[in-house]
């Protein structure tokens, strides 16, 4: 498979994870069911449970929640498994415990549950803009000026402007991503030139080869059959 190479997996995955975010989000609306306190309760060991399932609720009074997470998300995991195929899991693994973790440290404890994948949507934006610019490689730095272009107001999102919307979250998301942009960040391989000679063409090579062989047929028992290419076709008649 090549590098960068586009397969079914690269919207197979991005797929299943929307697919699960609208199953637990209108079973949660039908049934009802109330996971609400699945979500991240800053500094209590109860709420610590929500590290690893706050991604997948949303909430049931604004639909707009979910639908302003579906797409970004989609896309980013996309990107990540396009151009991070071999770290890619493990970076979405990071992003989504790391930020939720962060989010149980910086938040206070102010009786509210923290929900939402906002927080690895942060990470993911975070960990494509940083390491496509530490690779200076021209693809990844093309996908990162996309992702400022279109998520580029996110940045707004780390600051508590609104009351209902997680900032914390969003903050524990972004310096994720930062730190495992840094982390899996791998330098461009530096080749001195200095410790390598050349190496001379040798002409007769083709001759040596043919001698090499005549002498060893004649010397040996064993019933062996070599194959040879001729240097050139100046030697055939040698």
């Amino acid at each position: 498979m090549k590098k960068n190479s586009f397969n079914l997996e690269i919207i197979l995955y991005p797929s299943l994870l929307v697919l699960v975010l609208w199953v637990v989000y209108w079973g949660e609306f039908y049934a009802p069911i109330d996971l609400i306190h699945f979500g991240i309760m800053p500094r209590t060991m109860s709420g610590l449970s929500g590290v690893f399932f706050s991604p997948l609720l949303h909430s049931t009074s604004d639909i707009y929640h979910i639908i302003n997470n579906t797409f970004p998300i989609f896309i980013l995991t996309i990107a990540l498994l396009f151009y991070y195929r071999k770290i890619a899991f493990q970076v979405f693994f990071w992003s989504w415990f790391l930020s939720g973790l962060l989010t149980w440290i910086i938040a206070k404890n102010e009786g509210s549950f923290h929900i939402g994948i906002s927080s690895i949507i942060y990470s993911l934006v975070c960990f494509l803009f940083v390491s496509g610019v530490l690779r200076k490689q021209k693809q990844l730095q093309a996908v990162s000026l996309l992702i400022v272009f279109v998520y580029g107001s996110l940045v707004w999102g780390i600051f508590p402007m609104e009351e209902k919307i997680s900032w914390q979250g969003h903050l524990g998301g972004s310096i994720t991503g930062i730190l495992l942009a840094a982390y899996f960040y791998e330098p461009p391989l530096v080749i001195d030139k200095n410790k390598f000679t050349e190496i001379p063409i040798r002409n007769d090579i083709g001759h040596d080869l043919i001698k090499i062989s005549s002498q060893y047929s004649n010397n040996s028992s064993s019933d062996v059959i070599y194959s040879y290419t001729k240097a050139s076709s100046e030697k055939k008649n040698e």
